[in-house]
C-alpha cells in the first residue's frame, strides 16, 4: 500500500508540475500512432497476490480537437496467472487461471509544453488528461468453465514526449486507472476483479500531423 501511495503522490506532482510549468505555444497538437508497452500494478495488496502485476501492450491513436487538446485512443492487452474465480479457498497444488484483460480507452488530452522538433528542444510535449476506459476479460482455468466480464471504469494521466527525429517521439506516461471488471459464470455465480491501480508505460509513436 505504502508504494501504491508513492506511485499516486509521484502522478500528482508530475501534473502539479504540469500546471505551474511555463506554456510553451510553438507548435499545434499533433496526431500519431503508435505502440506501447507497460506495467501495471493493482492498488490492494490483497488483490495483487491473487493477480499481480503484469506487462501489458497495445497500440495508440492521438486525434487533434484544437490546437493544443486532442483526443487519444489506445487498444491494449494484459495477461495475468491468479486463483481461480477470486476463490480464498485457493492453495498452491490447484491449478492457476489465466487471466486476459482488453482494455479499451479514449482519454482528452490538454499539451501544456509543445515543440517542433525544429525548434532543437528535446522535450517534444508535457501534456495532462482525463478519460474513460472499458475492459473486457476472460479468465480460464484448466478442468473449469470459462468466467468472463466487463466494465466501464476512467482514468487520471500525465506524461511527456522526448523528439528523438522529426517524425518520431519517444513517449513516457504515468495513468491511474480504475476498473472492476464483473465476472460471470454460466451457473449464474458472480464476482468482481480488482483492476484499480496504476500503469507506467513508454509509447514509440509515428506523428504525421502538422
Amino acid at each position: 500500500m505504502k508504494s501504491q501511495r508513492h506511485r499516486l503522490i509521484i502522478l500528482f506532482g508530475l501534473m502539479c508540475m504540469a500546471l505551474i510549468f511555463p506554456r510553451i505555444l510553438s507548435a499545434r497538437f499533433q496526431e500519431g500512432f503508435g505502440l506501447y508497452g507497460g506495467f501495471h500494478s493493482p492498488s490492494e495488496a490483497s488483490t495483487d497476490g491473487i493477480y499481480g502485476s503484469g506487462p501489458m501492450f497495445g497500440v495508440q491513436y492521438k486525434l487533434a480537437v484544437s490546437t493544443h487538446t486532442g483526443l487519444a485512443s489506445s487498444i491494449g492487452v494484459l495477461q495475468k496467472q491468479g486463483d481461480p474465480y477470486n476463490d480464498n479457498t485457493f492453495i498452491g497444488t490447484d491449478p492457476s487461471s489465466s487471466v486476459t484483460f482488453v482494455p479499451a480507452e479514449i482519454s482528452y488530452i490538454i499539451n501544456l509544453i509543445s515543440n517542433l522538433p525544429e525548434t532543437e528542444r528535446r522535450i517534444h510535449s508535457l501534456y495532462i488528461g482525463v478519460g474513460v476506459n472499458h475492459i473486457w476479460t476472460r479468465e480460464r482455468t484448466p478442468g473449469l468453465p470459462l468466467a468472463k466480464g466487463n466494465a466501464f471504469g476512467n482514468q487520471l494521466l500525465a506524461g511527456t514526449t522526448f523528439s528523438i527525429s522529426k517524425d518520431f517521439v519517444l513517449g513516457l506516461e504515468f495513468k491511474y486507472l480504475r476498473n472492476r471488471p464483473l465476472m460471470k459464470l454460466d451457473s449464474g455465480r458472480t464476482y468482481r476483479v480488482q483492476l484499480d491501480g496504476t500503469q507506467a508505460q513508454i509509447t514509440f509513436m509515428w506523428h504525421f500531423g502538422r
